[in-house]
């Protein structure tokens, strides 16, 4: 009898289940901005550095995973990674700690990544702790430009130029769903 029982909840479980369809999608877009550090002989103050402006291209992004920008119920950064691409031999050693904002033509800047109390030998590549808020705003705009707030504990000899790498997942609703 338990063997029949077993047998009829699995048929409608999987009756059940083939009726459903998927609604939501899940995806990732990267992005990847520059920014140069310049030389500096001062240590313990903090400054900025701004990247230039990057293309979004969300709505091409979102169209190829069948969906729209009205279809989108958050996008939240999952990673943040800032790597040294010259002069070579340089690492973090310099830095004490690092903010990270992002702003956007339509939108005031917000923080969305820190290193704290880096460490001496941090190395070339920095993955940054981040915060959790939903950036769809930015994202959804035709652009946005990322902001380094910085403070060193060293001074900087010659200007360095970095690379930070973005990842954002996107949840979203698919067209006609």
């Amino acid at each position: 009898m338990k063997k029949y029982l077993n047998l009829f909840l699995l048929v409608v479980l999987l009756l059940g289940s083939a009726g459903c369809k998927k609604k939501l999608t899940q995806f990732y877009i990267d992005y990847d901005s520059e920014a140069v550090l310049p030389a500096t002989f001062v240590t313990a103050l903090p400054f900025a550095v701004h990247t230039p402006a990057t293309e979004t291209n969300s709505s091409y992004e979102f169209e190829n995973h069948d969906t729209r920008k009205d279809k989108i119920k958050s996008i939240h950064l999952k990673n943040l990674v800032i790597s040294i691409q010259s002069p070579a031999n340089t690492d973090f050693g310099f830095l004490s700690s690092i903010e990270v904002f992002i702003q956007s033509p339509h939108h005031d800047e917000r923080k969305i990544a820190f290193k704290s109390d880096v460490a001496d030998n941090a190395g070339t590549s920095l993955t940054c702790d981040l915060t959790d808020i939903d950036l769809q705003s930015f994202v959804k705009d035709d652009s946005f430009q990322i902001r380094l707030r910085t403070v060193t504990d060293e001074t900087i000899p010659e200007d360095i130029h970095l690379n930070i790498y973005t990842n954002f997942l996107v949840d979203a609703k698919l067209i006609g769903k």
